[in-house]
């Protein structure tokens, strides 16, 4: 039997979610939600006031391929400090300064941006810890969240950044102990959460509940806290896409988001998680991904197949037999047009790259706002 039989029905039938449901959620409450992957961030000032269509939304190059372009302009050796950011686009780009002959040296809380594992960072030619007393290093701080210029970009507009809460999405794939793999460790951490409450809604930690091991979620709060006094949460960019779905759902639902780094892929049923599956975006086919997603609703996927195909993992906690809705999302998500599955585009607040920070605005709005 094919792995895909039986996977999904058509979407013909399925009725949206009216965008006015959006906003009568909860009560009136402002919301800054910035979702940060591998190729964009995306940012929306949600207001419960307002239509979603209403509200100032933003898809802005990430930080990491900012500050690679910066690295690009220097012709010099290089002192990098700062916030522990997504290192995709960044770390390539000091490879490649350092390949052309010059030095690279990074703060140590700047070096984790490239790996969890500092002698890993070593071994790559980087070196890391305080400036140079050598005075020919130019200097390049890199920061992840920086309110104050989102602040000024608004105030051209009329608009300020005054909100009841600020919501973080980043991919943190958490310091792992040593000998452990990195994506292993991520996807146990996720595993044991979905373990304790499956309700995507759940998945968030509060500025002072960060475990130590997520370095780059708590940098991310430390970067808020310098010019905020509000009240922040942070998920992980793989649940927020999720969540900022759920709105479509209604019934047996799988979720998918293909990302610019990973594609994640979620069972839900009576909206709760019940099978998960990450994977790196590169490494899949249209009929590979096709092929894993029906054997993940199945139950019949194995995690550590995923995994030595360089992955991260799967997980199936109650197998399903029967027909669901097909939802993609993600900025890669037209690989399912070359698949013979039949899917449905998420867009909530009628713009597909808002699934991220919707997904954190509902997490904001189940935990500060009426249960």
């Amino acid at each position: 039997m094919d792995s895909s039989e039986q996977l999904v029905r058509s979407s013909e039938s399925k009725k949206n979610t009216p965008n006015s449901e959006l906003r009568t959620h909860n009560f009136n409450m402002k919301i800054l939600a910035i979702d940060i992957g591998a190729g964009t961030q995306d940012i929306l000032l949600f207001d419960s006031q307002k239509k979603t269509e209403n509200c100032i939304s933003l898809v802005l190059p990430t930080p990491s391929k900012f500050f690679a372009e910066k690295v690009k302009t220097i012709e010099n050796h290089i002192y990098i400090h700062g916030d522990t950011i997504g290192g995709g686009s960044l770390g390539r780009a000091i490879l490649r300064h350092i390949q052309k002959g010059y030095r690279v040296v990074m703060e140590e809380s700047a070096a984790y941006s490239i790996r969890n594992d500092l002698d890993e960072v070593k071994s790559m030619g980087i070196g890391v810890g305080k400036k140079p007393e050598a005075n020919h290093f130019q200097e390049l701080e890199i920061r992840e969240v920086n309110l104050p210029l989102l602040e000024k970009f608004l105030s051209n507009f009329g608009e300020d950044l005054k909100a009841d809460v600020i919501a973080i999405a980043v991919q943190d794939h958490g310091v792992s102990p040593k000998g452990v793999s990195d994506r292993s460790f991520r996807f146990e951490n996720i595993e044991r959460m979905l373990r304790k409450d499956n309700r995507p809604e759940t998945f968030y930690f509060l500025e002072d509940s960060i475990p130590d091991y997520y370095l780059r979620m708590k940098s991310a709060v430390a970067a808020v806290k310098r010019t905020s006094s509000v009240p922040v949460l942070v998920m992980d960019t793989c649940i927020s896409a999720i969540l900022g779905c759920l709105d479509e759902v209604t019934g047996p639902s799988l979720i998918v988001n293909v990302g610019n780094g990973h594609t994640i892929a979620a069972l839900l049923l009576e909206r709760k998680i019940e099978a998960l599956y990450e994977h790196h975006t590169h490494e899949l086919t249209p009929k590979k991904l096709e092929n894993d997603l029906g054997f993940l609703v199945r139950g019949e996927l194995s995690g550590k197949k995923v995994f030595e195909e360089n992955g991260h993992g799967a997980i199936t906690l109650k197998p399903f037999h029967g027909e669901v809705s097909l939802i993609v999302t993600g900025p890669n998500r037209d690989i399912f047009k070359e698949t013979s599955l039949k899917f449905i585009y998420a867009a909530p607040g009628g713009n597909t790259m808002m699934t991220g920070p919707m997904g954190l605005v509902r997490a904001g709005q189940y935990r500060f706002g009426i249960k």
